[in-house]
């Protein structure tokens, strides 16, 4: 028997991905709230030489509460800063010579000084895709902004490949918020296989968006540890008691995580470095387990079919109760294990930019299902999540396990 809950299944109609500009009518998304396209304002950059902000005013909707010693809110989301607004709009054009766009006639510029207008910046140069838009009025994205601080995640980052005897495929893209306003991504993820090469051992951790130039560190560094602790396990040991061992790696990396920032950044809290994480053992055969700690989602795609391995209540997917760093992070914890694979199996852990998109859109799941029917290198996954979605401004980032049947066959 599956664990989880059905999530949908890709229609005959959506078999083939449109061909990238033509837009792809999505009734998940046309009935999103306050559907109206919207021209953000110039985007101030952060100061890479402050603190650290202060936390936003939190979504009105709640999800759970979390004890006095988290310091975290109930409603603290990645939305409040990220831009992942609960709108289907899209963002000014930045195609050159366009109102709005730096150098264009009528446009103040920051930099014009003697009131001339700069020349304008030609599009980048870029790679042609079948991604597909999905909802209307899909309007050309504005120029990206890289982000100044030196804690930056790259825009890209893309893996695929063999890990023991498992096809592995992963990517991670800036979400258009931070393109948009010059700051960084704040997805990471990692993968080892165990020392004695009985596990393969995958994490995805998601930075929290109220701690913009410092929670991408935790993120990454994050990722790294709760590898690297996992890697002493043996699937025997998963096998025999796998709470506790998740727990455990959970709980260790966590307080290694605060003795970093303690003896290398002094100057920042745990809650500076704080992000949700995802993290799976999976043993050569038999169950595999999951555990995750706030919004990370853990997913199963079968064919055309897709499931959730932790439930949802049917809410936005990115309101977060718990995060990591943490003084207890086995009791806030969510476990379940995962079923044996079966032929053409794939087993995926995300952050909430993709999963969101995923919950919330058929055209989206069926592009995905087509692109991950059969393993991906690197390039191919980087594609896979090229789409454009009404509303999607958060980071995108999946990993993506193919079953050893699929690849062999």
């Amino acid at each position: 028997m599956r664990v989880g809950k059905f999530i949908g299944r890709k229609g005959r109609h959506a078999a083939v991905a449109p061909g990238h500009g033509a837009a792809v009518p999505d009734t998940a998304d046309t009935t999103e709230p306050g559907a109206t396209d919207l021209t953000p304002p110039e985007p101030t950059l952060p100061d890479p030489t402050s603190p650290g902000p202060t936390s936003p005013e939190p979504m009105a909707t709640a999800v759970g509460n979390v004890s006095a010693t988290d310091g975290y809110s109930a409603t603290d989301s990645h939305s409040a800063t990220d831009g992942d607004l609960a709108t289907d709009t899209v963002l000014a054009s930045g195609t050159p010579g366009a109102p709005g766009t730096p150098g264009a006639p009528g446009t103040p510029d920051g930099d014009n000084t003697t009131g001339t207008a700069l020349p304008p910046i030609a599009p980048p140069r870029t790679l042609a895709t079948d991604a597909p838009q999905v909802g209307d009025h899909l309007q050309p994205l504005p120029l990206p902004r890289l982000a100044p601080t030196t804690t930056s995640l790259p825009g890209l980052r893309a893996d695929g490949g063999l890990l023991g005897d498992r096809w592995l495929g992963a990517a991670s893209l800036a979400g258009q918020s931070h393109l948009n306003g010059g700051s960084t991504a704040q997805d990471a993820y990692q993968f080892t296989l165990s020392d004695d090469g009985s596990l393969l051992i995958v994490a995805v951790c998601d930075g929290m968006g109220s701690r913009p130039l410092t929670s991408q560190i935790g993120a990454t560094l994050l990722a790294s540890l709760l590898c690297e602790t996992a890697r002493t396990v043996t699937a025997g040991q998963l096998a025999a008691d796998p709470r506790a061992v998740l727990g455990g790696i959970l709980d260790a990396a966590s307080a290694r995580v605060t003795q970093v920032r303690t003896a290398g950044l002094p100057g920042l809290t745990d809650r500076d470095l704080s992000c949700t994480a995802a993290l799976a053992l999976l043993p050569a055969t038999g169950t595999g387990w999951a555990a995750r700690v706030g919004d990370c989602a853990v997913l199963r795609l079968a064919g055309e079919a897709w499931e959730t391995v932790f439930d949802r209540d049917g809410g936005p997917v990115n309101m977060v109760s718990a995060a990591l760093p943490h003084p207890t992070p086995a009791e806030v914890a969510e476990y379940a294990p995962l079923a044996e694979e079966s032929p053409g199996d794939c087993l995926i852990l995300a952050s909430d930019g993709l999963a969101e998109d995923a919950f919330g859109s058929p055209a989206v799941r069926a592009w995905l299902a087509e692109r991950w029917s059969r393993p991906c290198d690197a390039a191919a996954m980087a594609d896979s999540l090229r789409y454009r979605r009404r509303g999607s401004h958060d980071d995108r980032t999946a990993l993506v396990v193919w079953s050893r049947q699929l690849r062999n066959g």
